[in-house]
């Protein structure tokens, strides 16, 4: 009777013990094709890391660049992906266990070889030679300092083997690899280590690797190597004899359903032997390595921002297609195709990453840009270009304001009478005054003063002062608060006396009536800093009271309540004096909300700046009734949000670089404001 195969391995005496009938399609009749797991794929990939490091002498980044490679050459249908996996979610898991990998590398005194492929023939303690020729490629054979020969071999696993129970593969691998060393190199193996490297993060910041040792030194055991003698001839028997049947197991994690399919379709005698015995070691601290970032290596220098990109997210499991660069004033704006299966979420997490990788000072990553299947990646232009405000920019006749050029050279304008009230804010040096100046200009230069009235407040007293002697001025510029609180006053009753003017015409807007009547000009009221007209009218409010109104009403309760057999309360009182505080100074804000309301029919628009958009300030009110917004460089991501409701102004690069919320689109526009 003569063997059907001419080795045994560890693995395909499993195979056999697992499912024989798959064992036989693949060692006796040799049919390979079994699709592999993904983690299997994973495990693959890091054995090649592992030997490239240790074997080819390469760095890590060349290292994991060859499980890259790997992963890359096996093809979808090779992987049987199950219900949940993808080829995404092996690149992140591979990505996952070689960073462990590196980051708690154990150090050998000695290295004797690496994915060491040995087949030979074996012998019992007993000097015996077993039936069959043994093969083993060991990932890692190497002296210790005490001179002792130690095994190693690599586990990617999703969970340590419990150290309290034999595992009986790690048992039996430990036994082929003991006797193949001891017979290649006239030496048994101390031990062998089974260093199992988990791919998930252990949330308790405990170790990443942990050592199973199946250890030949500690203690003599007899039936150990006997067991496996046994077993070793047992299946050598089962494998010659002409009777064998090999049947499936359908209860095979891994090839059950292969081998159904498959099959549907047509020790004794040692005198010394050597104790077997397993510990884990338990490690109490790990020092973690420096792992070095693809971008980073000496060859990779000149490396195109565009393959910066690229790297990086690959190092994230993110594989992408990076497609056309567009190079404007003040951003350089990269577009790529992310692979399947990939969410726009965890694209969007990455953005301090992908500086870190350009060397950028800030990122801004839109995905998706709308309409398109493509990610956006904004970064600071390093030559930045000035945009000046030029002739050619003005339409006659028009309220439209250009607003600024973006990233494809464009400049984009939007009609004063569309929006119809805008919002500006920015901290100092962002080019919110800037932008100030771009409107008044505009708007000036498009309209003759008949056509156009200006009122203004300026604070500072000298943002707006070269102004001061335009004809379409409809007062001097305001320069105090309470001159702005009068403003706001007398733009409430300007409208309101429309309102009436238009009624009585039979009109329905500002439009209609200068079309059948002598043309009544559109008002614009732009305030300045916002933040103190709204800070000095609420402190304003909290303390005036007319004293005499305050006596006399306070006497006439008093009256009624001694007629009604009542006394006059404290709650009476306080109620009494928030009234009439309320008919002494309007509120502000409710008065600019009146305005944003109503005003856009009778041609009166709002325009509010402000470098401190707090809560109190740019309320929701306000926000909901003013929709179009323009926000500049801010100091903190929650000023970003109060103006914006979202974040993004916190990484803008100042001087005219800007978010532009424009209530007609979906998504903001990332402008470079014209310089005046």
């Amino acid at each position: 009777m003569e063997p059907q195969i001419d080795y045994w391995s560890y693995s395909s005496m499993s195979a056999l013990l697992s499912n024989p009938l798959n064992f036989k399609k693949k060692y006796i009749l040799k049919v390979y094709d079994d699709p592999m797991s993904p983690s299997g794929v994973v495990g693959t990939a890091c054995h090649k890391v592992a030997e490239a490091y240790f074997g080819n002498g390469k760095d890590e980044a060349e290292s994991i660049q060859a499980g890259y490679d790997y992963i890359d050459s096996v093809s979808h249908t090779e992987i049987d992906y199950g219900k949940t996996g993808s080829k995404e979610k092996i690149l992140k898991d591979f990505e996952q266990a070689t960073r462990f990998f590196f980051e708690e590398l154990p150090q050998y005194h000695e290295i004797l070889g690496v994915e060491y492929s040995i087949t030979t023939e074996i012998q019992t303690i007993d000097g015996n030679t077993l039936p069959l020729p043994a093969k083993a490629k060991i990932d890692l054979i190497s002296r210790n300092k005490l001179s002792e020969i130690e095994v190693v071999d690599w586990k990617f696993t999703k969970g340590y083997t419990d150290p309290d129970v034999t595992d009986f593969g790690k048992f039996l691998q430990a036994m082929f690899y003991y006797h193949i060393v001891k017979a290649k190199f006239g030496e048994a193996p101390a031990r062998v280590i089974f260093r199992e490297c988990k791919i998930s993060k252990n949330k308790d910041n405990t170790p990443q690797i942990q050592d199973y040792v199946i250890d030949f030194k500690e203690g003599t055991i007899y039936g150990d190597f006997a067991t496996f003698y046994k077993l070793y001839n047992d299946t050598t028997k089962c494998i010659s004899s002409p009777a064998s049947i090999y049947l499936p197991n359908p209860n095979d994690y891994f090839n059950g359903q292969n081998s159904f399919d498959s099959f549907r379709m047509g020790i004794i005698g040692t005198e010394a032997p050597v104790a077997v015995k397993h510990k884990v070691e338990q490690k109490t601290f790990v020092d973690k390595n420096y792992v070095a970032s693809a971008t980073e290596r000496v060859e990779n220098k000149d490396l195109s921002d565009e393959e910066r990109i690229r790297f990086k997210l690959q190092e994230f499991a993110m594989p992408v297609e990076m497609s056309e660069t567009f190079v404007g004033a003040s951003v350089t704006k990269y577009t790529l195709k992310p692979s399947r299966g990939i969410p726009m979420s965890k694209i969007s997490r990455v953005g301090n990453d992908i500086a870190l990788a350009l060397g950028a000072e800030s990122v801004r990553i839109e995905a998706p840009i709308r309409g398109t299947n493509l990610v956006g990646i904004e970064v600071p232009s390093k030559n930045r270009k000035r945009v000046d405000l030029v002739e050619s920019h003005y339409q006659k006749g028009t309220t439209n304001i250009p607003i600024g050029i973006d990233v494809f050279g464009k400049v984009h304008y939007k009609d004063l009478a569309d929006m119809p009230h805008l919002l500006i804010a920015g901290a100092t040096g962002s080019g919110k005054s800037v932008m100030l100046n771009v409107i008044l200009t505009a708007l000036t230069k498009q309209n003759s003063p008949d056509a156009l009235k200006l009122i203004l407040v300026d604070p500072k007293e000298v943002e707006l002062a070269g102004y001061s002697k335009l004809k379409h001025l409809d007062r001097p510029i305001v320069t105090t608060n309470a001159g702005a609180i009068e403003v706001v006053d007398y733009a409430v009753k300007l409208m309101e006396d429309r309102y009436k003017v238009l009624a009585k015409a039979g009109v329905k807007n500002l439009e209609e009536y200068n079309a059948k009547n002598a043309p009544l000009p559109r008002y614009v009221v732009l305030i300045d800093e916002f933040a103190d007209l709204m800070m000095s009218a609420k402190k304003q409010g909290s303390t005036d009271l007319d004293i005499k109104a305050f006596t006399n009403q306070i006497n006439q309760l008093a009256a009624f309540k001694l007629l009604a057999g009542k006394k006059i309360t404290q709650k009476d009182v306080s109620g009494l004096i928030k009234e009439l505080k309320e008919d002494a100074l309007p509120d502000v804000e409710t008065s600019i909300i009146r305005i944003a309301q109503k005003a856009r029919a009778v041609g009166i628009h709002l325009i509010l700046a402000t470098q401190r958009p707090s809560a109190d300030v740019v309320t929701g009110l306000i926000k909901a009734n003013i929709p179009t917004k323009i926000a500049f460089a801010t100091t903190s991501e929650v000023n970003s949000r109060i103006i914006l409701d979202e974040s993004g102004a916190e990484e803008l690069i100042g001087k005219g670089d800007m978010l532009f919320q424009d209530p007609n689109s979906r998504d903001l526009k990332r402008l470079q404001g014209l310089y005046i």
